[in-house]
């Protein structure tokens, strides 16, 4: 049950690529007639046909359109919180509404203009009622312009998001920004996380695997998390957060003793305060840059927890394993 497997993402259509459409479709049947100019009876019977065949190919194509997207009473609450972080849950409601009920319009015009083609009483009238659908089609669909554009957002978003599997046994890797997550997760999994020398450089959700005895565990890296209410996050540090509490396997808590971070001691426990309040699974707290870090460094971690804590390398990936393989022994319960 995957980001992009539990559902499926649809193309959506702007207002203007819908218009073109309408105006191809009655060209197309228009071209299939086999007379070229046509008697008013049978000019009456093309433009029905017209009238017909648009309106229903154009509900067909937004009430797929609509049934086609996720709907959030059967996502995951991992999946619809990150979808939060881009729209209201009644905006996305209210236009997916719209866009699943336009039916009832395009079925309103098109019987006034089945009725203005029948009345008519030459080719000017059957016209005027062909200008009459595609002008009220026109507006309809400027109407939904907006709504569809929402849905639109909403798909890129889903698609840009890694494949996460809430269900999966999961170590999700934490701790403040520049302390080697990114690296800590390329050691032990399948992920390739972008790493660089400065903070945020994760501005989304990296996932990686691992085969432990036969069964496939996660390993989720995480933005930067700091030490600020969480209605002052930014989206990276949102994302972090969402992670942190719908997948609740375990976690692993990096610090970096050094001050190649840029974060202080007290400012990373100060974030491990937070992760803890957040993180409702086993959490393991690691100490990095271990290969770098001075005696007395380690040792004002170690004091500073009141413990003897597990040391790695993520540059060299150096005890990366091992701590992976303790987790998961652990935590979430395989071995």
């Amino acid at each position: 049950m995957g980001m992009r497997g539990s559902f499926r993402v649809p193309y959506v259509h702007t207002s203007e690529e819908l218009a073109q459409i309408v105006q191809a479709m009655y060209r197309k049947v228009e071209a299939r007639s086999p007379s070229v100019e046509p008697g008013i009876v049978r000019l009456k019977r093309l433009e029905i046909s017209r009238v017909v065949r648009t309106g229903k190919a154009l509900e067909r194509m937004l009430g797929d359109m609509a049934r086609s997207m996720p709907f959030l009473g059967e996502m995951h609450p991992f999946h619809r919180d990150l979808l939060a972080l881009i729209v209201e849950e009644k905006d996305y409601k209210h236009s997916l509404a719209k866009v699943g009920k336009a039916y009832k319009a395009i079925r309103a015009i098109a019987r006034d203009a089945i009725a203005a083609i029948k009345v008519a009483e030459d080719k000017r009238g059957v016209a005027r009622a062909r200008r009459m659908f595609l002008g009220r089609i026109r507006d309809l669909l400027d109407d939904l312009s907006s709504d569809l554009d929402l849905l639109r957002n909403v798909t890129r978003f889903l698609r840009s998001l890694p494949t996460i599997d809430p269900e999966l046994p999961t170590i999700i890797v934490a701790g403040a920004p520049n302390v080697g997550k990114s690296s800590f997760v390329r050691c032990v999994s399948s992920a390739e996380p972008e790493v660089a020398e400065y903070p945020f450089t994760t501005r989304r959700i990296h996932v990686g695997h691992i085969d432990y005895m036969g069964i496939r565990v996660q390993v989720v890296d995480t933005p930067g998390l700091l030490d600020r209410p969480l209605d002052e996050l930014n989206e990276a540090e949102r994302q972090a957060v969402v992670a942190l509490r719908h997948i609740r396997h375990a976690a692993v808590f990096l610090i970096d003793p050094t001050h190649h971070s840029g974060y202080t001691l007290d400012e990373q426990l100060r974030v491990l305060d937070t992760v803890r309040s957040i993180f409702g699974g086993t959490l393991e707290v690691v100490i990095n840059k271990a290969d770098i870090a001075d005696p007395e460094q380690l040792a004002e971690v170690e004091a500073a927890l009141g413990r003897a804590l597990p040391r790695v390398s993520s540059l060299h990936c150096a005890g990366t394993r091992e701590v992976v393989d303790c987790v998961v022994r652990r935590a979430v319960g395989i071995g």
